[in-house]
């Protein structure tokens, strides 16, 4: 099983609904999500298995593995991760 990672793109707030999804270029490391959002893990997920929202910070760390601009001011953002077979 392949690990696929995306972006889903959220209408801004709580109830903001999906708009859908961005990919996340096959050359992001597991080790540098990893970096990004060990801190606030209960358990670690050094796979990055699991979803995570993105602050600015984040965003700004992941744009360049993500071809579409990322807008903050717009929509809120969710790093998320699924299998796919190979």
């Amino acid at each position: 099983m392949k690990i696929v990672r995306a972006i889903e793109v959220w209408e801004k707030d709580l109830g903001g609904a999906f708009i859908g999804h961005l990919p996340v270029a096959d050359t992001v490391s597991s080790v540098f999500l990893y970096e990004l959002f060990k801190d606030e893990q209960d358990k670690p997920d050094p796979d990055m298995k699991l979803s995570y929202m993105l602050d600015a910070p984040r965003i700004a760390r992941l744009q360049p593995y993500v071809a579409e601009q990322m807008d903050t001011d717009r929509y809120d953002y969710i790093l998320t991760a699924f299998g796919v077979a190979e």
